[in-house]
């Protein structure tokens, strides 16, 4: 069976509404997915009577400026937290320790209890109870299915919010987590007021100069390994000082590689001068070649990240150069192994 039953949802629904004040908690350096399901799941939630509040570690970046339409969000490190009127903490779009790290030492001490709404292959033991659904196209289709299944009000600006989650992490509908249950999602979700022209517009016709410079200093530093099988993009300090852009511009960015034919793995390392190296992967969905099928979530996860099968991420602590050799190396071996 494809998705959640109706018993798993029914069972989450029976521990939120003995809440009166979760805290809604997602990954670091958020992206649509993660902040559609922070701003939807408190609007979900508040119609259905629950105070909810969510944080992030992190400013939204400019791409995502609209959410400012929404109320704001406070930053994690920001608050005061010695008395934090918060009685469960659910993680949105994440299970990962490393992921939610500024969180990490506060949540253990306070022993409240704590629900995972996720979509991702990869997860360390944080909840007492898992809203799981690794088939998922989106964390926002998970939240959309269980608000409909708890007869949930789902508002147009929580229709917009969810909308925005869906179409980022399916690529507007073009990767391969795109799947009948995302478009009628996307269908009920436009039925519901989202709008998808002026998101469209907004994330797409709206960047900053500095975002589109930095996607030229990405592609100047493109090199093809492996029989062009392999493209690898690297970014450091200086690339971002001359494009004039924040080192939250990248995303997407590992993406473009995939549009040369021969490329099964594209990966973009970022070296932000702290001794890590932040590193994407993705994989083609092997539709020319199906003996081709590079697992990239089983690859970032050998090294302590995780992710999807076409989509993951890790950091690493070692130079640039070794962890382009590092990524060399796992994708030889991934391709060996086919």
């Amino acid at each position: 069976m494809i998705g959640l039953d109706t018993g798993t949802f029914a069972s989450a629904t029976e521990w939120l509404v003995a809440r009166k004040r979760p805290l809604l908690v997602t990954h670091r350096n958020p992206d649509g997915d993660a902040l559609g399901s922070l701003a939807a799941a408190r609007l979900i939630f508040h119609q259905a009577g629950l105070d909810a509040m969510p944080v992030l570690f992190d400013r939204i970046s400019s791409r995502y400026a609209l959410f400012d339409r929404f109320d704001p969000i406070p930053i994690w490190q920001d608050m005061e937290r010695n008395n934090l009127d918060v009685d469960a903490v659910i993680l949105l779009d994440t299970c990962s320790k490393v992921q939610v790290e500024p969180v990490l030492d506060w949540l253990l001490a306070s022993k409240l209890p704590t629900l995972a709404v996720d979509h991702h292959v990869t997860r360390d033991d944080l909840a007492e109870l898992y809203l799981v659904d690794e088939t998922a196209g989106a964390n926002c289709l998970i939240l959309y299915e269980w608000a409909k299944s708890a007869g949930w009000h789902i508002d147009a600006e929580a229709a917009q919010a969810l909308w925005v989650g869906i179409a980022m992490d399916t690529g507007w509908f073009r990767f391969s987590n795109t799947d009948a249950r995302v478009l009628d999602a996307a269908a009920g979700l436009v039925r519901l007021g989202a709008n998808p022209t002026e998101l469209g517009y907004r994330l797409f016709q709206r960047e900053r100069t500095g975002r589109v410079r930095l996607l030229g200093e990405a592609l100047g530093s493109l090199e093809l390994l492996l029989d062009d099988r392999l493209a690898i993009m690297t970014l450091n300090g200086d690339a971002f000082q001359r494009a004039g852009a924040a080192f939250d511009d990248t995303e997407d960015i590992v993406n473009e590689p995939l549009r040369i034919e021969s490329v099964i793995v594209s990966a973009l390392l970022v070296d932000r001068g702290d001794g890590v190296i932040r590193t994407s992967l993705r994989s083609k969905e092997p539709l020319d070649e199906p003996s081709i099928d590079v697992d990239v979530a089983a690859m970032a996860a050998s090294l302590g990240g995780g992710g999807h099968r076409r989509a993951a991420g890790v950091r690493v602590q070692q130079s640039l150069a070794d962890t382009c050799r590092t990524v060399a190396e796992m994708t030889a071996k991934a391709l060996a192994e086919r």
